[in-house]
């Protein structure tokens, strides 16, 4: 009788406590993102952190408090400026679409006259000047159900930046405050796994730090710059490809394929001089990850580039916009977790992350 009081004891013991994770999981549900993007760009920045109290005679607080604002300057400023255009773009975009009015125009006078591609090249823009509409017209419920989902991503672009803003803020507070929350961080992992514990620890800081500044930052930034080059050339869609050159780039696949022609483009619509300053700072921006990359990830991408891949794309159907920076970070690191743990006997954890800070 006793037995089965203790077991009964036990249950609702179990019961109640696994129902105070559950509302505290509710509770936290709406904020995760934000907290996790936060966590991320502090774990990320946080060497910079570090440099930046040195040079201010220790003090964390202020090196904190500039980080934050510099990020939240970031935002408001060009970011915010990508993002009006943006959102002009795809009303623009969304509208024509819904409207089955989109056309291509026809090809400018002198494209048939490029060597080798340029009759080639005229063929192609031609027939889908001519043919676009008739395709369009096949797939109408499609075109106006991406419309509307344009519209919605545009009509909402304002809380994706304030969430930005409030995720950077976090991740100053948690700069500040690192000392105390990594020591028990480290004891909530200890206490998890105590021989693999502090390996584990030092991997996950490792793989954030490789993916957010290796990938994540430098297509954020090489993106700002296609952008803002974009955006002065006055070529049509700007916000649109800029954000197609940032989901490129974070895929490992690049902003060529959005580059390039849009240097075409300039070429033909453009003077020569405009169109050679143009082509002069989007080269430039196209190639400058091949430059970054190896600074920022001396080890080279820790994880295989599908694993990129999958985060970006599972990372945006889930939590949208922010989704495609904190989904292929946490899906790296899982990866890496769960690849450190199957070879753990044969190559401890705690070896990756010889060299960092």
């Amino acid at each position: 009788m006793e037995n089965r009081f203790n077991v009964l004891d036990l249950i609702i013991k179990l019961f109640f406590i696994g129902l105070l994770f559950v509302w505290c999981f509710i509770l936290l549900r709406p904020f995760i993102e934000i907290i996790l993007w936060g966590i991320i760009l502090a774990i990320a920045i946080f060497p910079l952190f570090l440099w930046l109290k040195a040079r201010l005679g220790g003090q964390g607080k202020l090196s904190g408090t500039i980080l934050a604002l510099m990020g939240v300057a970031v935002i408001i400023g060009p970011v915010s400026v990508m993002a009006t255009v943006f959102v002009s773009n795809v009303d623009t975009f969304a509208n024509s679409l819904g409207a089955g009015k989109f056309s291509v125009p026809p090809p400018p006078e002198g494209v048939a006259t490029w060597p080798f591609i340029g009759q080639w090249v005229n063929n192609i823009w031609q027939s889908a000047s001519v043919n676009l509409g008739a395709v369009l017209s096949r797939f109408q419920p499609q075109i106006e159900a991406l419309a509307k989902n344009l519209i919605f991503l545009a009509a909402n672009i304002g809380l994706v930046l304030l969430k930005f803003i409030v995720s950077i803020i976090l991740a100053g507070l948690l700069m500040i405050n690192a000392e105390g929350l990594n020591r028990r961080l480290s004891q909530i992992v200890l206490r998890l796994t105590p021989k693999q514990g502090q390996g584990f620890l030092q991997l996950a800081t490792a793989t954030i730090r490789g993916v957010t500044r290796g990938i994540i930052g430098v297509a954020i930034l090489q993106s700002l710059l296609i952008g803002l080059g974009l955006i002065v050339a006055q070529i049509p869609f700007a916000g649109l490809l800029t954000l197609l050159c940032l989901i490129l780039a974070i895929v490992q696949i690049g902003p060529g394929l959005v580059v390039f022609p849009t240097i075409i483009f300039a070429w033909s619509t453009m003077g020569t001089m405009s169109a050679l300053l143009f082509t002069l700072w989007m080269i430039p921006t196209t190639l400058v990850d091949n430059i970054l990359k190896p600074i920022l990830m001396a080890q080279g991408l820790p994880v295989p580039t599908v694993i990129i891949l999958i985060g970006v794309l599972g990372g945006t159907l889930a939590h949208g916009i922010l989704g495609l920076f904190i989904g292929p970070v946490i899906l790296s690191l899982g990866y890496e977790l769960i690849m450190a743990w199957v070879n753990f006997e044969s190559s401890p954890v705690s070896s990756v992350s010889d060299g960092e800070n």
